[in-house]
């Protein structure tokens, strides 16, 4: 995969959308589910079982996220790298205390989920 820097206007959330990450372990396949809104919520899935709420933003290159799993008056900070054709992003932890939060999350590549109309 190829890394670009990207720029976009303030009001122009990169992250909105459904983002995944899979995995096969020796105990079965992992996949956790991200969907950003636009609104600033997010809901996050484990095997298509919801296990975490919260809310987040994006400034630049960075995302603040926070969720009552990890107390909801504290945020996250992560750094996002986009890559290939912005299909995907890579979340590196700039600070966050939060441990689930960051075993799920840093260093991990999520793919961007298309949405299929029926």
């Amino acid at each position: 995969m190829v890394s670009a820097g990207f720029s976009y206007p303030e009001e122009t959330n990169p992250l909105v959308g459904r983002w995944e990450w899979t995995r096969v372990y020796p105990e079965g396949p992992l996949s956790i589910l991200a969907v950003f809104r636009s609104n600033g919520t997010y809901d996050g899935f484990a095997n298509k079982k919801s296990f975490v709420s919260g809310t987040y933003s994006v400034k630049h290159d960075t995302l603040f996220i926070s969720d009552p799993v990890c107390n909801s008056k504290y945020s996250g900070t992560y750094k996002l790298t986009f890559l290939g054709q912005r299909d995907s992003v890579r979340f590196n932890v700039i600070q966050d205390t939060c441990k689930g939060r960051r075993g799920g999350v840093n260093g991990m590549v999520y793919k961007q989920v298309k949405v299929t109309a029926n």
